[in-house]
Parts: structure tokens; sequence; C-alpha cells
């Protein structure tokens, strides 16, 4: 083998030369800058500073594309006066089929069938810094049809903004999604606690700030909730919000999206307040017993917390909510969710505990009329609540047109009242359409 010698010649030669370059730059017969040096070798790339943000995944181009984007009538960045006119709606259908099953009580049928939002309305961007909205919600009994909202909001400073009109503030994950964008919900119907807890859309403005990472809000809140355009009535309540959202980048390199927030409403009106909560059950008479609701819940304080997580394929929302006052109430929220098939298949999970320590405290319906203030579907009292949701949405288009289908499993427990247990499987099926 010949290896080692050939080896050992060439780093003797090497070490030769780099001696005599030495050698001839001391004795003044050949500069530095004449040498050959070998490169440097590279530097391994550092981590960034610049703070990792989560990007939406874009929907796929669909033939449907060019038939949504007639919901914007006109748009015109560069007019100093209308930049944008657009209407929107939503139209959801929905359907439940299952029995309640009330120990020492008669059964409830709650196969029905109905619409639970019909809503139009118009969206306009105006002066380079205002957005104006108006929407009218037409379904359910024409007691229960109403203006939904009637707002503007205005940029007043850098990143800060004044909300003014009809609109519901913000309280809680779902609630929240409700108020804002209906269309973005992953069930067919909201939690028994946030449909009790959910404040009004009532007069109000509110004075925020969207900062990333931060973003916060205090508003004040007329206690009239008249359907169509309310006035000044009692001293109202207070709302804030505080959030905070950050972006954290995983091992497979994709982006995860990590928000917090914590709502507080304060009611000023007391039991006097009709923004807090939104319906008034006091006189009617539960389906499980049959046994007369006690009274209005009254709350003084409303508290929600909670985080969402969001990536590509998995999210997850994780809320709690407390009220106090007269009845105090509390629960918890947990909805994972997982896209089988990216933008077309979402698979759905959700689980749902209300307490409370008052004898018939908890207050709703359920199956496809789970929520008191839109309809008069009959209502069920109890103090402990549980419910299990397993559903798979099917996409048509983006977010646009949605098939929900699932299944729930509903606990609620009598105890502190007339000892009128029920329980109940419902199948849920339902469409929404929105624009």
């Amino acid at each position: 083998m010949r290896t080692i010698p050939v080896v050992a010649g060439i780093v003797a030669l090497t070490v030769q030369a780099g001696a005599n370059e030495a050698l001839d730059i001391l004795e003044g017969n050949k500069q530095v800058e004449e040498l050959n040096l070998p490169p440097l070798p590279e530097e391994e790339e550092t981590a960034s500073d610049e703070p990792v943000v989560f990007v939406e995944p874009e929907w796929a181009p669909s033939p449907l594309d060019p038939v949504w984007s007639r919901a914007v009538l006109f748009e015109d960045e560069t007019n100093p006066w209308v930049q944008q006119v657009a209407i929107m709606g939503l139209y959801q259908w929905g359907g439940a089929w299952g029995t309640a099953e009330v120990e020492g009580g008669r059964n409830v049928r709650l196969d029905t069938t109905r619409t639970r939002r019909a809503r139009l309305g118009t969206r306009m961007k105006i002066f380079g810094n205002t957005e104006l909205e108006a929407v009218g919600e037409f379904a359910g009994d024409a007691r229960y049809q109403r203006i939904e909202t009637l707002k503007g909001k205005t940029k007043v400073l850098p990143n800060h903004y004044v909300e003014y009109g009809k609109f519901r503030p913000r309280f809680g994950i779902e609630g929240s999604k409700y108020s804002r964008d209906p269309a973005s919900l992953l069930t067919p119907e909201t939690t028994l606690l946030t449909s009790m807890l959910m404040p009004a859309s009532t007069l109000g403005i509110a004075f925020g700030q969207e900062c990333a990472p931060w973003d916060w809000s205090v508003g004040w809140f007329s206690g009239d909730t008249d359907r169509y355009v309310p006035g000044i009535e009692g001293r109202g309540f207070i709302a804030a919000n505080l959030a905070y959202e950050t972006g954290e980048r995983l091992d497979d390199n994709s982006v995860m999206r990590t928000r917090w927030h914590l709502d507080y409403i304060y009611n000023l009106d007391g039991r006097k307040g009709a923004g807090t909560p939104r319906y008034r059950p006091n006189g009617m008479t539960a389906s499980n017993g049959p046994q007369p609701v006690p009274a209005n819940p009254a709350f003084r304080h409303l508290v929600s917390t909670g985080i969402e997580l969001e990536g590509e394929r998995f999210a997850f929302e994780g809320d709690f909510m407390l009220a106090n006052g007269d009845l105090n109430a509390w629960g918890l929220t947990l909805t994972p969710s997982y896209w089988a098939i990216p933008g077309t298949l979402n698979v759905v999970g959700r689980y749902h505990y209300a307490d409370t320590d008052n004898p018939g405290g908890l207050v709703g319906g359920l199956g496809a009329g789970s929520d008191p203030f839109y309809d008069s579907s009959p209502v069920f009292v109890g103090d402990e609540f549980h419910s299990f949701y397993l559903g798979a949405n099917v996409h048509l288009y983006q977010d646009k047109v949605v098939f929900l289908n699932g299944l729930e499993y509903t606990i609620l427990e009598d105890q502190a009242g007339g000892n009128f247990d029920t329980d109940a499987w419902i199948w849920h099926s339902g469409a929404r359409v929105s624009f």
C-alpha cells in the first residue's frame, strides 16, 4: 500500500510551500495580498431575530371563485371617498334528531328542522380609515327577527380604533366567533353556557388597539335590547378584552399560532340589566319535569379566559367561563379539530361542562333549538351539564359552503331542583352558505 507515503508527501509539499511564502513576506519579496489563501469555512446560519408569523393556509383555486367574488360590488383603493362596497350574507339550515329521556318525567322528542340563521347585509370601506357594516337577521318567528349589527369602525391613531353603533361585544371563543364571523363556528350550535352568558347586540362604543402581539379593547354598552335600534337605557355594562398572540416554529418547520384571551364584563344594572344575559326565561315551563324556570339569571361579573392553537392541520380551542351575581355559573369547553383531508374534510370534537350552585340555574335548549334567544324551543333546567360531540364538516367551497354533521350525547343533572335528570343522544345535520 502506497497511500500513506503519497499523503505524507502531499502534506510535506503543502507545509513547505506555506513556509516559503512566509519567508518571502518576511524578506519583502512578496505582499500579503499576493498570497493564495484558502477560503474561510462558511459560518452556520444563525436563527433569525424576526418574529415567527403564522400564515393562514390558502384555499385551492375553485371554479366558484368568480361567483363569490361578485359579492364585492365596487372596489378601488385609490378612491379617496369609497374604497369598497360589498354585500354579505349567511344562511344556515339545521336539523336534530333524538329523544331527551327524563328521569321521573315524560320523554321529550327533539326531532326538528329549521332555519337557524338567515342574515343579509352590506359592508363599506370609506375615507381610507372607516368600515361600515349593517346586517339583518331574518330567521325565526317575526318577534325574533332583528337588526343584528349596525356599526362603524374608524382608525383614529396608528393601530388604534373606535367602534360604535349596534354590535355585540366579544366574550369567549365561541361567543366572539358568533359575534364577528358565525361562518367560522365549527359546530352547528354554540354550547349551553355560551348561549346563556353571551351578551346582547346593543348600542355601544369601544376603543381598542390592534398591535401584534397584543390587542385590547374596552367599551360601554347600553342595557336596552331593542330588536332594531336600541337607545340608552339604564347604566348598561362595561366590556373589556385583552389578548396575546404568537407564532411558534415546530420541528417540521411549520408554524403553530397560539392566542390567549381574557374577556371581562361588568353589569352596572345588576338584576335590571337586559343585555346580560340576552334572554329572559322567567315564567317559562321547563320540558324536563315540567317545572317552572325560577328566575332570570342575573349576573354582575362575567369572565372568560382561554387559549387557541392553530397549525396547518390541527387546531384546538380551550375556554373557561365564570359568571357571578344572584346566580353563579361556570364551565369549560374543549374543542379539538383536525383536517383529515386538508381544505375538504374537518373532523371536530367538543366537550362542554357547565355547573351552578343554584337549583335550576342552568337554562338552555337541546338539539337544533339550543339557543332560546332566537326561537321558542323547549328549554331544560338543571344544575350540572355535560356534552360530548363528535362530527365531520365537509367543505364544498372554502368555509363558504359547508355541510355539518355530528353526534352529541348530553347529560343534564337536576339534583338540586326537581331531580328530573335528563340525558339524550342527538344527531345533528345541517348546511351553511355564506358570502
